[in-house]
């Protein structure tokens, strides 16, 4: 055994490692190779030098390290290997350590010895055969080569081989993570595969609030401190996203001071109006009934709807339902539902990055009821060096012996964070509603004198022409009614006079935004169809997107006779 010439694996003739794992298993390999691959191998064969052989042990090729598998009970790990000392001619001193032969018709038997032996032909960049035939047969080869790997700190070198024998599964796999991310988180930081990391980890981040207490003990305690620090930042994300929705007001109704704006300049915008308050209250009642962000499904439901816009939400059945308490002619009707269709295309931009879907398989194709827009990056990986310095709160779950003054600490520093980052997002809503209202200023500067002009000219005709910033047709409010505001501009000037601004009069139109964000909501009434059911008795008052209203507080339809409903 010891003299053989071969120079190929499993048996090098010039191989100065023999390494036995059973009585019909060995290899002789180069200690060089075995270090450099394993840091186990390396501080063994560092730890003590091997005898210098005599002449006889040299022509027979004879090894100078001698390592013997030791047996371990089943399910209790690969084995561990002892080094067993030979004396100058190659041979050991004392008998081998006992072991039972594990042959059956020239084939290794035990997975274990197989493992073993596609680590040791991996050292030689020779690709290990897995029985692919099914993602389970995979995972028992890939856990098994795992397994011995970690045995002998050689995981690096089977990381990259374990990733692409599971990404051949493709489909496969990744409905497997989307079914028990639990498990493969574990298995991604274990063989440090990013792309199933990732993929776990963005499943467990959208769920995370559906996710059992146990279920989440299963986690390690430094994966666990990754996964609630993201969800968190998620959870911010959505609500500073429903706060902007909530302040948004379309560019075109904004004014200047400049302008000196009366009734008759607001006047134009009041289907606009109408659709702001109608989509607000609709709004503010779904926050009411937990439907956004802290809905189960974490708000994707709801903010699919507002991404979608068009029918999803606030259809035409609703709006025939308001015309019911807010009676108009045909032609504002339509007026009124193309300005609200103007403002759900505004919304869209604000959840756009909500309805992002980072994982590879899609919503469209399969039954992912989260949000999957979950950003993890290499930093939120626990083995990479910077995951642990990167950001506050990414290291591991304290232990049960850290001090209670440690704990205070680190409990006081996450509150800090998270009062840091609420803040930023609202500097930064100030700092767009500042750069929305320049931009306005910046494109009426220029025609001042004209809107001066056109002021004193509403003196005179109690109209106040449209100013000077395009807008689109859809917003050219009805011409009926106007009649009476001549009659009444006429018999009383001075209520028009009382609404103008005088010169040195200043209009903060982010005042208005700041206050639809943070005043109070008030009586809100309404449901995801239009106006909410207030009634919890009311039938279908709490389906997700129904039409029309069931809550009793409308009256039924046709009990207003304003128009046929056949015009409508």
């Amino acid at each position: 055994m010891a003299g053989s010439s071969t120079q190929a694996f499993p048996k090098f003739g010039d191989g100065d490692v023999l390494l036995i794992i059973s009585t019909t298993q060995y290899y002789k390999l180069h200690s060089q190779v075995l270090s450099t691959h394993s840091q186990w191998f390396a501080e063994q064969i560092a730890a003590k030098p091997a005898p210098r052989l005599n002449a006889q042990a040299r022509r027979e090729n004879a090894a100078a390290y001698r390592f013997e598998l030791q047996a371990v009970p089943v399910g209790e790990g690969p084995g561990r290997f002892i080094r067993i000392d030979v004396n100058e001619s190659g041979r050991s001193p004392r008998s081998s350590l006992p072991m039972m032969p594990n042959f059956e018709n020239g084939k290794v038997e035990s997975m274990t010895n197989q493992c073993w032996d596609w680590l040791f032909g991996v050292f030689y960049n020779r690709e290990p055969r897995f029985d692919d035939g099914s993602l389970a047969s995979v995972l028992t080869c890939v856990m098994g080569l795992i397994e011995v790997a970690e045995s002998v700190n050689a995981i690096d070198q089977v990381r990259d081989i374990v990733d692409l024998a599971l990404m051949r599964q493709d489909a496969v796999l990744w409905t497997s993570i989307m079914g028990n991310p639990v498990v493969w988180i574990e298995l991604g930081r274990r063989v440090r595969s990013p792309a199933i990391y990732r993929e776990a980890a963005i499943h467990l981040i959208g769920q995370w609030g559906m996710i059992a207490d146990e279920d989440k003990d299963r986690i390690g305690g430094d994966i666990r401190a990754v996964l609630d620090r993201k969800a968190e930042e998620l959870a911010l994300a959505k609500e500073a996203i429903e706060m902007r929705i909530l302040g948004h007001y379309p560019a075109f109704m904004t004014r200047t001071a400049a302008e000196k704006p009366g009734r008759p300049s607001y006047s134009g915008d009041i289907y606009m109006w109408m659709s702001v308050c109608f989509f607000r209250q609709w709004f503010a009642q779904n926050i009411s009934d937990d439907r956004t962000r802290r809905a189960p499904d974490g708000g994707l439901n709801f903010y699919s709807a507002l991404h979608e816009g068009g029918g999803a939400y606030l259809t035409h059945l609703d709006f025939k339902t308001f015309h019911q308490y807010f009676p108009m002619s045909i032609k504002a009707c339509h007026v009124l539902e193309a300005n609200m269709g103007v403002l759900k295309e505004d919304v869209k931009q604000f959840v756009s990055e909500l309805m992002e879907e980072r994982t590879h398989l899609k919503r469209a194709e399969h039954p992912i009821t989260w949000l999957t827009c979950a950003r993890v990056g290499k930093e939120d990986m626990p083995w990479f060096p910077e995951a642990s310095t990167s950001r506050p709160g990414s290291g591991s779950v304290p232990s049960s012996s850290s001090s209670s003054s440690s704990s205070a600490a680190r409990l006081g520093a996450t509150r800090r964070r998270q009062d840091e980052e609420l803040r930023k997002l609202y500097d930064a809503l100030s700092h767009e509603n500042e750069a929305m209202l320049m931009a306005a200023a910046a494109g009426q500067s220029q025609q001042t004198q004209q809107a001066q002009q056109h002021a004193n000219k509403s003196a005179n005709t109690g109209r106040q022409q449209q100013r000077g910033k395009k807008r689109a047709r859809v917003y050219s409010s009805d011409d009926e009614g106007y009649e009476d505001d001549e009659n009444e501009n006429e018999n009383g000037d001075d209520v028009v006079q009382s609404l103008e601004f005088p010169d040195d009069a200043g209009v903060d139109p982010a005042g208005a935004g700041a206050a639809a964000i943070g005043g109070p909501t008030g009586s809100i009434v309404g449901d995801m169809g239009g106006l909410a059911a207030c009634s919890s008795s009311t039938a279908g008052g709490d389906e997700l997107f129904g039409h029309g209203d069931g809550s009793g507080m409308f009256l039924p339809e046709g009990t207003v006779d304003f128009m046929g409903q056949d015009e409508y």
